[in-house]
């Protein structure tokens, strides 16, 4: 019986869906990226779809929701908070929780809104050419540079598991955008100062094997 619990509970930390809790010290959105976003790049940084380099918070920056606000609702079936906080009283964590946010140009993420992650046909242009920009932005969807698509991946595939929530995009485009780029020295640092300040880890980017689970029974 002894060996048979311990194979159990190896079997249930091996699951992402059996740890999935979602953060619990962050409830609010605009609270946390004023106090924590910009300190989890303490040398600066590039932006996740341009690579711009930044060296702080600046309003030609903003702190971009990978698995956006709207995409949040829509999966959670509810159309105002109070309603999704009533539904689910997690809503204003997942709202602030920091995996979900990386740095974006204010101007891209304006044009990013209400866009979902897709592959664009290859002659579609990049829409920001002027910035050396390689994202493309069309007809409500946003095609990443190679360079983000795994980030971008790993975000959606956290907000997935942590909180239940149904992924606005194509499965196994992402896992395809997960292996094209896998987790970097910068992303593991990323990850493990939000695991400071939160508690939880996105396990995706510690065991990038985990996301050839999703999608079984």
């Amino acid at each position: 019986m002894r060996s048979l619990a311990i194979a159990l509970s190896c079997l249930a930390l091996s699951s992402p869906a059996a740890l999935a809790s979602g953060q619990n010290q962050l409830d609010d959105a605009e609270q946390a990226i004023a106090q924590h976003f910009w300190s989890l790049y303490p040398q600066g940084g590039t932006t996740l779809y341009c690579a711009t380099p930044f060296s702080g918070a600046h309003s030609t920056f903003t702190a971009a929701a990978v698995f956006s606000e709207r995409q949040i609702k829509q999966a959670m079936r509810c159309a105002t908070s109070n309603q999704c906080t009533v539904v689910n009283p997690k809503y204003p964590y997942m709202l602030a929780d920091l995996h979900n946010y990386y740095p974006a140009l204010t101007r891209v993420e304006q044009a990013r809104r209400g866009a979902a992650f897709g592959t664009l046909a290859e002659q579609v242009e990049p829409r920001f050419a002027d910035l050396d920009c390689a994202v493309k932005i069309k007809h409500k969807t946003i095609e990443p540079p190679d360079t983000a698509k795994g980030n971008v991946a790993r975000a959606m595939f956290y907000m997935h598991e942590e909180y239940n929530l149904r992924l606005p995009g194509n499965l196994e485009e992402l896992k395809a955008w997960h292996r094209m780029d896998p987790p970097d020295s910068e992303e593991q640092a990323r990850n493990e100062r939000i695991a400071q300040i939160q508690g939880t880890r996105n396990r995706f980017i510690d065991n990038p094997a985990l996301a050839d689970t999703l999608g079984r029974e």
